[in-house]
C-alpha cells in the first residue's frame, strides 16, 4: 500500500467514525437535547437541529465511504469528499454544542488526511473551474448556519430546506436548476425580510446561481469541417 492510499484509508476511517459519533450526537439531540442544554447549546428548536445533524453526519459518512477504495480517488471526487466533511465537520458545532466536540474534530481531522493525500495542484484546478458553483453551495451552507439560530421552527425548518437546495443547485441539470435556486432562497428571505442578510443572501446566491447556467455542461471541443468548426461534446473514455 503506497503511502497516498494510506493517509486516504486513514481519513476514511477517521471520518466514519467521526460520522458515526455525530449520529449518536443528533439522536440525542432530538431526543432529550431540552433536558441536558449544558451538552447541546440550549437550542430553541433540539429536534430540528438534531434531525439536521443526522443529515449531515449521513453526509459525511457518505464521504468516507467514498475514500476506501483501494485505488487513489481522482481530484474532482476527493474535493467532494472534502466538501462533505468539512461542511458538516464545522457546522455542527453550532447544532449540538458540545455534543459536537469529539465528532468534529474526527471530521476535521479526516479533511486534513485527505488533502495530505494527493496533490494540492489538482485540488486547485477543480476549484479554479467550479469556484462559482462552490460559492453558491457555500451560500446554502451559510443559509443553514442562519437557519438554526433563526429560533422558531417554521424559519429553522425552512433555512434548513432551503440551505440543502442551494448546496445542490449548481450540481444538478439546468432544467432542476433554477427551481432549486428559488426554493433555496426565496421561502427564507421571505421569512426574514425583516432582516438584512437573508434577503441579500437571496440576491446574491440568485444572481451567481443563474450566471452557472452555463456551466453545468460537458466541456466541448472543436471539431474540423468544410466551414470551419463545429461545436460537440467531447468523446468518453471508454475505459
Amino acid at each position: 500500500m503506497t503511502p497516498r492510499i494510506a493517509r486516504q484509508h486513514l481519513a476514511g476511517r477517521l471520518g466514519a467514525v467521526g460520522a458515526a459519533l455525530g449520529m449518536v450526537a443528533g439522536t440525542i439531540q432530538a431526543s432529550v437535547g431540552s433536558r441536558i442544554p449544558g451538552w447541546t447549546g440550549s437550542k430553541a428548536s433540539p429536534v430540528a437541529l438534531g434531525l439536521l445533524t443526522l443529515l449531515l453526519s449521513a453526509v459525511a459518512l457518505a464521504a468516507a465511504v467514498m475514500l476506501r477504495s483501494i485505488e487513489p480517488v481522482p481530484p474532482r471526487p476527493r474535493a467532494l469528499a472534502a466538501v462533505g466533511l468539512l461542511v458538516p465537520g464545522a457546522l455542527c458545532f453550532s447544532t449540538v454544542g458540545r455534543l459536537w466536540y469529539l465528532p468534529g474534530a474526527l471530521m476535521l481531522s479526516a479533511l486534513a488526511w485527505l488533502l495530505a493525500a494527493g496533490s494540492t495542484h489538482e485540488l486547485a484546478a477543480v476549484i479554479r473551474s467550479s469556484w462559482m458553483r462552490g460559492l453558491v453551495s457555500l451560500l446554502g451552507a451559510f443559509e443553514i448556519l442562519m437557519a438554526v439560530s433563526a429560533g422558531p421552527t417554521l424559519t429553522v425548518a425552512v433555512g434548513i430546506i432551503g440551505g440543502a437546495a442551494l448546496i445542490a443547485a449548481p450540481w444538478v441539470r439546468r432544467r432542476a436548476r433554477l427551481g432549486m435556486l428559488i426554493v433555496g432562497t426565496l421561502p427564507f428571505a421571505a421569512l426574514t425580510w425583516w432582516s438584512l442578510v437573508g434577503p441579500l443572501l437571496a440576491v446574491v446566491a440568485l444572481a451567481i446561481g443563474l450566471t452557472t447556467a452555463g456551466h453545468g455542461g460537458r466541456p466541448s471541443i472543436r471539431r474540423g469541417g468544410p466551414q470551419g468548426a463545429l461545436v460537440g461534446p467531447l468523446p468518453v473514455d471508454p475505459r
